[in-house]
Formats: C-alpha cells, structure tokens, sequence
C-alpha cells in the first residue's frame, strides 16, 4: 500500500511539474506594477461607513489573521485533554516538537517571572510574521486580480480642469470565460508615443541618407583624383580619354551617389516597419498603426485624436484600448507594506515599556531620566548622557524593526518577480530561498522583542543601590 502511494504522489508531482512547464511556456509572464505602498481596492471596496479605500495589504493581514484563529482552534481540539491521552501523530507532534524547543530556547534567554508574557509575546509576533512572509510563496498572491487602468488625473492651470493622463503599462485581451488578462508580451503605446517614433525614424533615415551620400561624394571625387593622378600621384597625359568619358563618369557618380543614399533611407524605415510587425505579429493593438511614409497612408484620423481619455474604461469595450493596463492584486504580502511592519514594531516598542513599568514600577524611567547622580557623582553628567543617548535608542528600535522586515520581504517579493519573469521553468531555489529567508526574518523580529522586554525588566542601577544600601 505504502508504495503504491508513493507512486501515485510521485505520478501527480510529475503532472503538476509539466502543468507548470505548460504553463510558463504558454502564458507570458507579468511583472506586476511595484510599489512600495499597498495599492488601493477599486470604489465599493471601502471600510464601511467611512470613506477610507482597503488595500490588498490589509486584505493579506486579514486573511494572516484568519489562519492564525484557525490554527489556534485545531491544536485546541488536537491537544491531549490528559496526561495519559496518547498525542495524535503528524503535523501535531511536529509543531508540539517546535513549541517546546522555542520554550526552552527563550526561557533561556529571558527566564523569570516574567517569563510566560515574554514567551506568549515571542510566540504570537512569530506566526503572526512567519505567516505573513510566508504569503509570498502561495501562487496567485502579488499575482491575481483586478484589471486595473494606470492612468491618473492631473491639474491643468492653463484650463483650470483636470485631465485624465496615462502613465505606463500592458495591453490587455479577453481569454477564457471572458476573463480578463494582462499581455505581458504587449506594452502599451500611446498614439502620440507611436507618432513621434514615426517622426524620429524619419528624422534618423534622413540623417542616414544625407551621411551616406557625403560617404558616396567623397569617394567619387577620392577616385576621379586617383584616375587624374595616377596611383602615386603623378599627372597623366589621357586628357583627350577623360574628358570624352568625364560626362559618363559624372553621371554614373551621381547614380551612385543616390542609390547609396536611397539605401540608408528604405534601411531605417524598413527596420522601423518590422518592429511594428513585429508587434502585430504577437497580436499587439497599440504601436502597429500605418506608418506616414507608406503608400496607402490617408493621413491622422483627427477624430482619433480627439478622444478622451476614459478614467474608468470598460475592459471588454473598444474604449480598453485607449489606456494602459496592469493588474491590482487581490491579497499582497503584508510584510511588505510599511503600515504592517511599523504597526508591529510599535506594538513590540509599547509591550517593552509596559513590561519595565510592570517590573520596576516608575523607577524604570531612571533608565532615562538619571539625574540622582548628577550632583553626587564627578561621571553624574555621564550618567545623564547614557540615560538621553537610551531614550533615543528606544524610540529607533521602531525603525530598526520596521524597516529590516520590510527591506528584506519586498526585496524578495521583488526577487520572485523577475526570477518567474527571467527563468519561468525553474525559479525553485529562489523560492526555497525565500522560505528560509521568512523564517529567519520572523525569529529574528521575534527574538530580539523577547531580548528588549527581558532587558526592561533590569534595573541599570540595582548593583549600585545595593551597595549603598550596605553601606548604610
């Protein structure tokens, strides 16, 4: 039985490694819009009853949350009821085997009476982290979402009107079940964008003509001088023989001189046309318009040109085509929105506070405000000058701790973007890469929060008041 399931999860890893062959070979990968801010949800997707917009961000720290409740709830009902009940095997046993190893590790760092706030602080900020980054790994997230249009109103102070204007991004195309997806082989080209490309194509085959038939002039008159001079620069005595050639030679000099140039003129142009086939050929719609040298070419549509830009297109109407487009992801990692890390840094920076007030009552803010000393002592003003130089060090621990989870998560969230886009077929080890790389992130942001709060607890000066009171 055993091997007869091992090859069958061995035949469907097989299938969903060729899916994912399939898949990378056929759908063009989309390197998502990058910001750091959480994008905001279209209009409807507010917090009720007020105007303030969701964010995929937020939609990402729900869902962390969700599974947070619902891991609770299964070790609940899977957590032995006695001493004698036997604990059930598999993923159980192996988060009961973590439990009890980080137990021991933090109560070996910050044992005491204040042990068990320390620990259920390390713990909750852990999963909390750990799911959060972890988020990237899942497809579909940072991936899957609306069909958002990137363009953005601007004020115009010559009209005193605003105006819709587009910025970059992608074509789009209708595919299965009338869904909408991003052509990530398309980028999307304004009009104005196409014409001047028009215009520096000709301007560059001008230029190339007009080198070409200097090239063209100075080589004819290299070599009428050569046939008058002779190969060492001697005169020649065939004067009668060239000057009754000398009209045929012009001729054929001047011949030369504007196929040369009528050459690098269809060679810029040519080369122009084919990126623009190029294009069509992967069913672009943006950037393959008739170019104003050809044949058949009637001049701009100036109806064309007159029509607004759409703040909010339809992207199954015709309307899709005036404006960029790029996906606004459903759920992003929270990790990588700073709303999410400094809100975690601020709740780490006031439990620490809490739990030195707890612990030394008000004389915790001698820590920073020591001025006992400060007329007793020659190092009093030292003394002074720690506490202030703590003081600040305590408020930068919120920025130390926001800003290390950020960089490191969006910079692999950006890792994963353009290792999927350069290598679609094998972009495993980056992904494993990031798996440890949220593990170590989490421990780390949890770690030195079960570290601050256990220093808190410590008075600087408990030696000191020891000793005086000895010598009382």
């Amino acid at each position: 039985m055993n091997s007869f399931w091992n090859g069958k999860r061995r035949f469907v890893a097989l299938l969903m490694l060729l899916a994912g062959v399939f898949v990378a070979l056929r759908v063009p990968p989309v390197i998502p819009f990058i910001q750091l801010p959480g994008e905001n949800f279209p209009e409807g997707f507010n917090v009720p009853f007020t105007d303030i917009r969701l964010t995929n961000t937020f939609a990402g720290s729900v869902i962390v949350w969700i599974l947070l409740l619902l891991f609770v709830i299964y070790v609940s009902r899977r957590r032995p009821k006695s001493g004698n009940e036997v604990p059930p095997g598999g993923f159980y046993n192996m988060f009961e085997a973590l439990f009890e190893g980080l137990m021991g590790f933090v109560g070996g760092i910050a044992g005491g009476r204040h042990f068990r706030l320390i620990f259920n602080m390390f713990m909750t900020i852990f999963l909390v982290v750990l799911l959060a980054n972890w988020m990237e790994l899942v497809p579909g997230v940072d991936t899957v979402g609306f069909i958002h249009p990137h363009v953005k109103e601007k004020y115009d102070v010559d009209s005193g009107e605003y105006k819709v204007i587009t910025t970059d991004g992608y074509e789009i195309y209708q595919g299965f079940l009338g869904i909408s997806y991003v052509n990530g082989q398309c980028d999307w080209i304004s009009p104005a964008d196409e014409a001047a490309a028009d215009e520096a194509a000709l301007v560059e085959a001008k230029a190339a003509a007009a080198a070409a038939e200097q090239a063209s002039i100075e080589d004819a008159a290299y070599a009428r001088y050569q046939a008058a001079h002779g190969e060492h620069g001697e005169e020649t005595d065939s004067t009668d023989a060239s000057s009754d050639g000398h009209g045929d030679d012009a001729h054929s000099s001047e011949s030369g001189e504007s196929d040369a140039a009528a050459a690098a003129y269809d060679e810029v142009l040519a080369a122009r046309v084919a990126a623009k086939q190029a294009r069509a050929d992967r069913s672009c719609y943006t950037g393959v318009g008739p170019v104003p040298w050809a044949d058949d070419y009637v001049g701009d549509d100036k109806a064309d040109k007159k029509k607004s830009i759409p703040l909010h297109p339809d992207p199954r109407g015709e309307e899709a085509k005036l404006v960029p487009w790029v996906v606004l992801p459903f759920v992003r990692v929270p990790s990588t929105d700073l709303n999410m890390t400094l809100s975690l840094a601020l709740i780490s920076f006031v439990m620490i506070q809490f739990i030195g007030f707890k612990a030394l009552g008000i004389g915790y803010l001698t820590k920073f405000f020591n001025f006992g000393t400060l007329f007793k002592s020659p190092l009093g003003g030292i003394d002074v000058a720690v506490g202030l130089l703590e003081l600040i060090g305590d408020f930068a621990k919120i920025l130390s701790f926001g800003f290390r989870l950020l960089g490191n998560i969006f910079a692999g969230s950006i890792l994963l973007f353009v290792m999927s886009f350069l290598v679609p077929i094998l972009p495993w080890p980056f992904f494993i890469l990031e798996f440890f790389v949220g593990v170590i992130q989490a421990l780390v942001f949890a770690l030195l929060t079960a570290i601050f709060m256990n220093l808190a607890t410590v008075s600087h000066h408990h030696d000191d008041d020891h000793d005086h009171a000895e010598a009382h």
